[in-house]
């Protein structure tokens, strides 16, 4: 720390020149990310709450109400009227709180958990943490969960099983409808993590089916992460974790004595207030109309992205599900290098040998016609 402080002018040029180094959104040759540029209100409102701590509500009632506020919207969103929950910092955190609910709940020896092979990192994370064993379900010619695979593996161990709406690697959303008859066949929790998914699937055409159902209107689901800092268009942090029943939170609780009040059901005490508000600022803002318009946008871009590429002669890995597109050709890697060399930020997966490209709402037309244009060029020249 230096001896004595700038001046705002020069701290604010120091800031800037680090700002300078970020890349930028707007550019649209970022196409690996599930974050985006956050809308205007949000930017308003996590300022106004910058000071506003959700670890000890009662001393910013305002954000405690907005934090409710938000649930409610997300809950109504996923078909979960009762439903409880928080804002926390993000899909990991939120996965981790569904699987210590999950464990103590079931408060058995060596306990398990059935995780698709599909199933983000952070509940690999989870289980390390809580002494889970993990247990890995195969995966469909769609790199869908096998629901006959995952019920052989479930046992009297089994504490919670786990399903994905929107993979982060591929967008695939996990039959969920047979995931939740599985969980209550066999008196188990069920967990869905749509941290990406949870606010794209509910203002898609067909989510009303019954195939297509991945929420709180299946009996068997216990619990569901959905980010808001992703497709929710909101600052970062916020995550959000909702529990069907509040029973659950039972068995997160933790007694804070000295706080303003005397228990906290989050891993993370202190909380910022300003992603509540953030949230609630685009809530309000947008409404479902707002919403639906983009994901429309978004889903239409996918559409044109996917199609562009066969065009070109790729294969696509899986028909796009959600607003993510992975393909493979001939020398993948050296193609997703070179890509990269253009100044396109995207994702090589190895274990798919596929390039990974998610379209967020900062994506517009002429960045996917620029990508493919510049793709081809590459194609062939290189190949």
């Amino acid at each position: 720390m230096r001896t004595k402080g700038l001046s705002r002018k020069a701290v604010l040029a120091e800031l800037t020149k680090a700002r300078e180094q970020d890349l930028k959104y707007a550019d649209g040759k970022i196409l690996c990310s599930m974050c985006t540029e956050p809308h205007p209100m949000a930017k308003k409102a996590q300022q106004l709450f910058s000071s506003s701590n959700l670890g000890d509500p009662g001393l910013f009632p305002g954000s405690r109400r907005l934090e409710k506020e938000v649930i409610k919207n997300l809950a109504s969103l996923l078909n979960g009227e009762d439903c409880v929950g928080f804002l926390v910092s993000g899909g990991t955190e939120a996965n981790l709180l569904a699987l210590l609910a999950a464990r103590n709940r079931a408060n058995v020896s060596n306990p398990e958990v059935v995780l698709p092979e599909s199933a983000h990192f952070s509940l690999t994370k989870a289980c390390k943490l809580l002494g889970l064993k993990a247990v890995r379900a195969s995966l469909d010619a769609s790199f869908r969960v096998d629901a006959s695979s995952v019920k052989k593996l479930v046992n009297e161990r089994t504490i919670a099983i786990v399903g994905t709406a929107g993979t982060a690697e591929l967008g695939a959303v996990d039959p969920i409808g047979k995931l939740s008859e599985i969980a209550l066949n066999h008196g188990v929790y069920l967990h869905v993590d749509a941290a990406f998914g949870g606010l794209i699937l509910p203002f898609l055409k067909n989510a009303g089916s019954n195939e297509a159902a991945f929420d709180f209107q299946l009996k068997g689901v216990q619990s569901i992460t959905v980010d808001p800092h992703k497709m929710g268009l909101t600052t970062i942090p916020a995550g959000g974790i909702l529990f069907r029943d509040r029973a659950i939170l039972n068995y997160l609780k933790t007694e804070t004595p000295y706080l303003t009040e005397d228990r906290q059901y989050t891993f993370v005490g202190t909380r910022p207030g300003s992603s509540a508000a953030a949230a609630w600022a685009v809530f309000q803002t947008l409404g479902r109309e707002g919403f639906e318009k983009t994901v429309k946008h978004c889903i239409g871009l996918t559409e044109r992205l996917a199609s562009g590429l066969k065009a070109l002669g790729f294969t696509l890995v899986a028909e796009p599900t959600l607003n993510i597109v992975a393909f493979r050709g001939v020398g993948t890697k050296v193609l997703s290098e070179k890509l990269r060399e253009q100044g396109w930020l995207i994702s090589y997966v190895p274990r798919l040998d596929c390039i990974r490209l998610v379209v967020m709402p900062h994506v517009k037309r002429w960045h996917v016609v620029a990508f493919l244009e510049n793709l081809n060029a590459i194609k062939e020249e290189s190949f």
